[in-house]
């Protein structure tokens, strides 16, 4: 027996009493933190899945007109249609999401943030909507959301997200199925494909399988709201066609917020016209790369957080009493449903954007968009009539004074490089005997001007972004660039 057998056969024989210990102390956790696993996220649960999600007569008729367009057997159509749904269908891993995952998530951001959760909305819910749907709809700023809310939530709730297509390379792919990710091609027009994945949702939904969703569908390119998606809130409120859902089915406005967008630079590098887009490889090379880098400085004490991450929470929509009052949002025609889907979609948004979280950061640069150049005088007063301004805004940041909000704000903008100290004369001379005199001031660094922008639009209420209009990024190219910003990435 040579010894790489031999060392084999002692890592199998470690290896499976290790993951029965893990998977027996999984399960203890969750009865301990009385934690529930939506049994339709299992793979156990695939075949009943298929079951009625191929039962469907608005599936069966896909298929058929599958086979009919592209001229191949209504069998063949039906094995397309089963591809699409093993693709789709995560497969939750018990131990996998709450002894690896939960413990890389709440380290990965601990170590990039100081996080703030306000969980007290969620906790008042949980207690009195028992037996509920409830589907997150959250803001999409960064790929770090879905970490940061499942982090958040995961004493609550094992969170399914529907995953766009850039997480379907490996091994993330197989990682967010474990976790509960179901991939949704946000892009792709086969009438089949979103066939089966709107019965997938639909079924889901019924069953009480909680989920997060992007309304937005991508990350902002601005950082202000985007228009909101239909096509995955009309498969959840469609559900409510089904007779058999009367569970109240509630749509929970969840936002997230940060003093800085780990993507940033390569989002406002798209509105500058940038032409070739990165490949999910390279993508995914270059965040590995970032993390290696800022982790090697961390062992060595030479990295330090990016400030705030704060989630908080919007007022409930019920679902079923804006079906009551608009019947058309179940008509079997897209078109007749797009207005009061549209409706319902910009209701949500208005909760999410009323439960937006101030941070230190988007205030600063709010603050020097107003105004270029600002002593520190001017800031604290600054600070101190947005805080009026928007004193019905969320606030959960552990500085309390403006001059602890701007020594919060300072320390991540000068990090990053994204302030400088200017000097500039003191606006009453006369009140100092008529003697010029320079007093210090600050200003975003002039080659960084498109960030200040993503930062402050973070804070635009979404009515005032709907007024405004959503620019096609796609199109930049063609366009003169908004500033003379250039993302030329420095050191942070």
């Amino acid at each position: 027996m040579t010894p790489l057998l031999i060392a084999g056969l002692v890592v199998v024989a470690l290896a499976i009493p290790a993951v029965a210990w893990g998977k027996t102390h999984a399960r203890r956790l969750q009865r301990d933190q009385r934690i529930r696993i939506d049994k339709f996220k299992l793979k156990s649960r695939y075949a009943e899945i298929e079951l009625e999600v191929f039962g469907s007569r608005d599936l069966v008729q896909a298929i058929q007109t599958y086979a009919k367009q592209h001229h191949v057997s209504v069998e063949q159509a039906r094995q397309q249609a089963r591809k699409y749904l093993r693709e789709i269908v995560p497969k939750f891993n018990l131990l996998a999401y709450y002894r690896i995952g939960a413990p890389i998530a709440r380290a990965i951001m601990h170590f990039f943030y100081r996080v703030v959760v306000d969980r007290k909305p969620i906790r008042a819910f949980n207690e009195r909507a028992k037996g509920a749907a409830v589907v997150y709809i959250i803001n999409h700023r960064s790929n770090a959301d879905y970490v940061l809310v499942a982090h958040m939530l995961f004493k609550f709730i094992s969170l399914s997200y529907a995953i766009g297509e850039w997480a379907r390379v490996w091994p993330l792919n197989h990682v967010f199925k474990w976790f509960g990710g179901y991939f949704v091609r946000r892009r792709y027009r086969e009438p089949l494909y979103h066939a089966v994945l709107a019965k997938y949702v639909q079924t889901i939904t019924k069953h009480n399988m909680t989920q997060g969703i992007f309304i937005e569908g991508e990350l902002s390119r601005d950082d202000a709201f985007q228009k909101p998606k239909l096509g995955m809130l009309d498969y959840l409120v469609t559900a409510k066609r089904d007779p058999e859902f009367t569970a109240p089915l509630f749509l929970i406005p969840t936002v997230v917020n940060y003093d800085r967008v780990l993507e940033d630079r390569n989002l406002t590098e798209e509105l500058l016209g940038r032409e070739e887009r990165s490949t999910k490889g390279e993508k995914l090379k270059t965040t590995f790369n970032y993390l290696f880098r800022n982790s090697l400085r961390g062992l060595f004490s030479r990295f330090s957080r990016y400030g705030y991450a704060i989630v908080t929470f919007g007022q409930p929509v019920l679902v079923d009493d804006f079906v009551r009052q608009h019947p058309d949002v179940l008509a079997p025609d897209f078109e007749t449903r797009k207005p009061a889907l549209t409706q319902l979609a910009e209701n949500v948004m208005t909760e999410l954007s009323n439960a937006f979280p101030i941070t230190p950061v988007s205030l600063v640069a709010t603050l020097l968009g107003q105004q270029s150049v600002m002593t520190e005088e001017q800031i604290f007063a600054g600070i101190q009539r947005l805080r009026e301004q928007w004193r019905q805004r969320p606030w959960l940041l552990r500085e309390k004074t403006p001059q602890e909000i701007w020594k919060a704000a300072h320390f991540v903008l000068t990090l990053r490089h994204l302030i400088v100290p200017v000097e500039q004369w003191h606006d009453d001379l006369f009140d100092r005997g008529g003697i010029p005199e320079i007093e210090d001031a600050w200003q975003w660094n002039p080659e960084q001007l498109l960030l200040r922008d993503y930062y402050a639009n973070a804070l635009m209420p979404f009515v005032d972004v709907k007024t405004r209009g959503w620019p096609d990024y796609r199109s930049a190219a063609a366009k003169p660039p908004l500033s003379k910003a250039v993302a030329t990435p420095p050191h942070s």
